[in-house]
């Protein structure tokens, strides 16, 4: 698993497992989401964002449903 930082008031990092395609949302709080069937490209995408949590909202409110507040 790949621990990737991002700037993020909400998100210090999220963790990418390429072998299971999943992201794993850490929040400030300690909690965590998880999310499949995610991509290297779509991981590349919130890299890149000018805003990582809202790409994040995005991909995830597709595929598992929006991340929890934390």
């Amino acid at each position: 698993m790949k621990m990737i930082p991002i700037s993020s008031k909400k998100n210090p990092f999220i963790e990418y497992d390429d072998e299971a395609l999943q992201i794993h949302i850490q929040y400030h709080t300690g909690q965590t989401f998880t999310c499949s069937g995610v991509n290297e490209d779509q991981v590349r995408l919130i890299l890149q964002s000018s805003n990582p949590y809202d790409m994040i909202v995005k991909m995830t409110a597709s595929k598992t449903g929006i991340p929890p507040e934390a």
